[in-house]
């Protein structure tokens, strides 16, 4: 059972993978591995169903045009931090997402090209704010 297990994990990493890749991300000399989310399947499945986010790693969603975006926390229980990230890469705001609330959380600014989650404080814990530039983003 515990093959069966470890092998449809690494079944599932591997899609991961092959869809959107992984991008190694860096902001002010902090390093974050981001799962790359380029699909609208992709960005619907999210971080959902999963029971951890290892340490410094994340999912970077990609957008095709810069626009106001908005994120719920359905069917995810990991406590994430949102950073909505302009085509430059700056970002333009952090907030919290609450585990499981399906309420929408929307972004002040229309030029949201991209945006990333990570563990919740990931940010605050590294003393980073908006107006930092996240480098190692994909074109999007």
């Amino acid at each position: 059972m515990k093959l069966l297990q470890t092998l449809l994990l690494l079944v599932l990493a591997l899609c991961r993978l092959e869809a959107g890749g992984l991008a190694n991300l860096k902001v002010e000399g902090h390093s974050i591995v981001a799962e790359v989310a380029l699909s609208p399947a992709e960005q619907m499945n999210g971080l959902m169903n999963r029971e951890s986010l290892e340490l410094n790693h994340g999912m970077l969603f990609v957008f095709p045009q810069p626009k106001k975006a908005s994120f719920w926390m359905h069917n995810t229980s990991i406590p994430l931090d949102l950073a909505f990230l302009d085509a430059d890469g700056v970002i333009l705001e952090i907030l919290p997402l609450v585990p499981f609330e399906e309420a929408r959380v929307v972004s002040k600014s229309d030029q949201v090209a991209f945006a990333l989650e990570v563990n919740r404080d990931w940010f605050s814990s590294r003393g980073l704010k908006p107006g930092l530039k996240v480098k190692g983003l994909p074109k999007s």
